[in-house]
Formats: structure tokens, sequence, C-alpha cells
């Protein structure tokens, strides 16, 4: 992915004043938050996008070649929305569900979107196929016949559509009127408890970096014809996630990691200029392999943890010959990411520690 990288969402944005005014979006900016956080553990990357197209977008790449979006509309709405409120009911021509629909019609964009969801705090008040039944997330087939030809009668006259797009959904959020702040803080703590068990961390730390990272970002009027510039300036991605996670996460047996490096050095007989250099090597690779969840990182990790196994079970019990020969094995997609030998060292020895 370079600089050059044309941007799939490239479109002038259908309204610009919500990311003027984003200090009457609370609720929204929490929301976007406490969704990336929920999935985090789930998914390798994603970016999500506030004030872009609608409310909030998610992609679910960094690469704009493979990326699919996620268009969501978020309603604090005071009562349940019904087939008047959601296709009859007009603001300046339009009906909520219309807007949501149209922010993704006819866009360049278009095929790229997995879902358009409308995301209700107050539920919604519709037929289902299967009475008695309570969903928080209610998609098309979900719907009772009746309901469905309501809805998508009124959105093909207002739209002028053959039909009622797939991909919609009804959502209800988790995420709390009230106390949204509170649910997201604890989302942090949990999330960090699954990651690194038993580590202590400053969860409203990583709180306060997180949501004033998105509303600066929600902040953002300007359309990027390119790809990394949007990532760049318009987003909060897992990348920056995890390295703020990490910056207040004091990770349990770190020192216990240092003391194996500390006796490797010592076992392939380095000097005391050549360990400080490999233990220096092998502090930004970690610092790296935990803040970075791209896919040539995991990538990575999964070639030498292979290669070191290999070896392992091929009878090497010599760790500098181990080294030497994933070190030999490397392809030159994973090699190039390393400035120098004694990077790629480095690598490798904390591959090896993180493994056992």
């Amino acid at each position: 992915m370079t600089n050059e990288s044309k941007n799939p969402l490239f479109d002038s944005q259908k309204e610009k004043s919500g990311s003027q005014t984003y200090d009457k979006y609370a609720y929204q900016y929490h929301w976007a938050l406490y969704k990336i956080l929920s999935d985090h553990s789930k998914v390798n990357e994603y970016a999500v996008f506030v004030e872009l197209h609608e409310d909030v977008v998610i992609s679910n790449s960094l690469d704009s070649s493979k990326a699919s979006f996620e268009f969501n509309q978020v309603k604090t709405n005071q009562s349940a929305y019904n087939t008047y409120q959601l296709v009859i009911k007009k603001k300046n021509g339009k009906s909520v569900l219309g807007k949501l629909i149209s922010s993704g019609l006819a866009k360049p964009f278009t095929k790229q979107i997995s879902s358009l969801n409308l995301v209700s705090l107050n539920n919604f008040n519709l037929e289902l196929k299967t009475p008695g039944v309570s969903l928080s997330n209610i998609r098309i087939e979900d719907l009772s016949v009746k309901q469905l030809k309501d809805l998508e009668d009124e959105i093909k006259k207002e739209l002028s559509i053959s039909a009622l797009p797939t991909n919609v959904q009804f959502i209800v959020p988790e995420l709390s009127e009230k106390n949204y702040q509170n649910d997201v803080i604890a989302t942090i703590a949990t999330l960090i408890d699954n990651l690194f068990p038993g580590s202590y961390c400053n969860s409203l730390e990583v709180y306060r970096l997180l949501i004033d990272e998105i509303n600066r970002k929600g902040k953002v009027t300007y359309d990027f014809s390119k790809w990394d510039e949007l990532i760049q300036k318009k987003a909060l991605t897992s990348i920056t996630v995890t390295t703020i996670i990490n910056q207040f996460t004091n990770i349990k047996d770190q020192g216990k990691i240092e003391s194996e490096l500390l006796m490797i050095c010592e076992e392939i007989g380095l000097k005391s200029i050549q360990s400080k250099k490999l233990k220096q090597s092998f502090g930004r690779y970690q610092s790296q392999r935990l803040s970075n969840k791209s896919t040539i990182q995991m990538d990575t990790t999964k070639f030498f943890v292979n290669e070191i196994q290999k070896n392992i079970d091929n009878g090497i019990v010599d760790l500098k010959l181990l080294v030497e020969n994933v070190n030999t094995s490397t392809p030159t997609k994973i090699k190039k990411q390393f400035t120098s030998s004694i990077e790629l060292e480095g690598a490798i020895i904390c591959e090896y520690i993180m493994m056992n």
C-alpha cells in the first residue's frame, strides 16, 4: 500500500456540520469506540471513521484493495422506531431509512458496503417473521412479509429503487444511554485482561487517549482522494488502538522475558556491545509485535514460529544454529522489514522466547 493508493471512499461527504459540532454527538463517538473495542481481539485490522458519509463507517482492512465497509447511522431517539418514523415521516424530503440507504446508493464504493445499519438506542417497533422473539440485530430476512412490504413500498417511491437493499440491518446497541463513558472504560479493562491476563493497565488513561483521538479525527471535514491520507487524517485504526493499549499496560512476566534474553545472549557468546545491540533490536521488535495488528506482522510471527518449531522437531539444540537456520530460510518479503541482520536476529529470538 503506497501513498498513491486510490481512496475507495472518495466522494463528497453528505454533510459536515456533524464534524464541526462533534460535542453534540458524544454517544455516537462513544458507540464507535465501543464497537471497535468489542471486536478488537476478533479481527486482524480495522479503521473507524466518524462523520464520513455516515455517522460511523468501519473498514475491515487497512488495505484499500481488500476493504469492505459497515455504514452505521446512530440514533438516540426517545422512542422505538416504527414504520411511520422509519419511512413515512420526512425531513428535507428524506426519511430516516431513506437517508441511510442513500448514503451508499450509486456511489463509487457501493459494492464494498457490507452492511447499512440503523443503530437505535431505544429499539424498533417492527413486525418480525417469528412472533414473540426479541432481536438486537434485525436483518431483512427477520421481518414479516407485511412489514418488509410496507418498508419497501415507501423506499421504492422515495429513492426510485427496485427493492430494499438486502444488507440493511436494524441494531439495538449494547452501550447504555447514561453510562456510556463507564461502559467504554470497562470494555477497555476487559479487553486488556483478555489480551494480557494478570497484567496491570491504566484503563482510564487508555480511554482518554482513544476518545481524544476519535474526537480529533471526527472534526476533520476535508475530503481525501488518497486512501493513506484518509487513514492518517480521518481514521482511528487498529494499530493506534493497540499502540495506546500497550503503552499503558504493564505486561506480566516482562521481567522473565528480559531474564531469558540475557541468558540467550550468554549462550550464543555475545560480547557486551553485541549483547546491547541485540537487546535493542529485540525491544524494538517486541514493541512492534505487540502494537501492530497488520497482516504482514501476523504473517511474520507465524513464519518465525513455524520455522523455529520445525528446527526444534529436527533435533536442533544449539540456539545459535537455530537462529541461523531460520534466518537463512526467511523469504525476502519478510526480510525487507528489517534494516540489518541484528534486527532480524532480534525478531527471531523474540518469537522463540514468546512461544515458550
